[in-house]
């Protein structure tokens, strides 16, 4: 068990981090707030645990792991259409933060077009969608997120 729970560490510090970014939304921020605490829960541990810490980042065990196996490219780098994507989701959420959702919904939907299979993408769309009161269309990205991801709990719970 204690390895699981060096890694579970690992993974706790990993959200954490995340959850300060300011590419997150509240929501998002949220999201990751709730995940730490069941993790802290389940395994009863939390980040006062240092000597479960590892010396290297989560990140950096994960790179040097798949680099090891050969399933990563040496320049390991992403799709271009799977890295635009993402830059359009960031853009989306920025404009989500300005409350201009028209601007948002397009960013996310030149997200999808690009990446059909990320379920964030039409969950954020839902979000905006939700916004401009176009609740059908919202419920649609919802159903498309959760065709994608059945375990994807954001897309349930904009769905209302």
């Amino acid at each position: 068990m204690s390895s699981v729970k060096r890694l579970v560490y690992a993974v706790i510090h990993f959200l954490r981090e995340q959850s300060q970014m300011d590419t997150f939304t509240p929501d998002e921020q949220e999201s990751l707030e709730v995940a730490i605490q069941c993790l802290e829960t389940v395994f009863k541990i939390t980040l006062e645990d240092t000597h479960l810490a590892s010396p290297q980042h989560l990140i950096e065990m994960f790179t040097n792991s798949i680099q090891k196996n050969d399933m990563l490219p040496l320049s390991g780098s992403l799709p271009v259409g799977v890295v635009k994507a993402d830059q359009l989701k960031d853009e989306g959420n920025n404009h989500m933060k300005e409350e201009n959702y028209g601007a948002a919904v397009d960013c996310y939907t030149r997200a999808i077009e690009l990446d059909p299979n990320n379920a964030v993408y039409y969950c954020n769309r839902a979000a905006a969608q939700s916004k401009l009161n176009n609740f059908r269309e919202a419920i649609k990205d919802c159903e498309s997120a959760i065709a994608i991801d059945p375990k994807y709990s954001k897309a349930y719970g904009r769905m209302g």
